[in-house]
């Protein structure tokens, strides 16, 4: 081990780094933590139920997305909470 040699290792890691960086497509990069919990955020709570009718009373299916339950909401209702 000399000083140079750790030299030229450090220098290829980094040249190796930086051109991986330049030549990958961001959509192509792994997802960090906040990309995760941001995905997390931007999914609703209640998803529309399209295969499923609404009952009599005017009120249409969702699935709740914390509970795990079909759940029936009038239209106008509010769905973010």
């Amino acid at each position: 081990m000399s000083l140079p040699g750790i030299g030229n290792a450090t220098a290829g890691a980094l040249a190796a780094g930086v051109l991986k960086n330049v030549f990958t497509d961001p959509k192509d990069r792994p997802a960090t933590k906040g990309d995760i919990l941001a995905l997390r955020r931007s999914n609703q709570r209640y998803q529309s139920i399209l295969n499923l009718p609404g009952r009599p009373d005017g009120t249409l299916p969702y699935f709740d997305m914390e509970t795990k339950m079909v759940v029936y909401l009038r239209p106008n209702k509010s769905l973010t909470r």
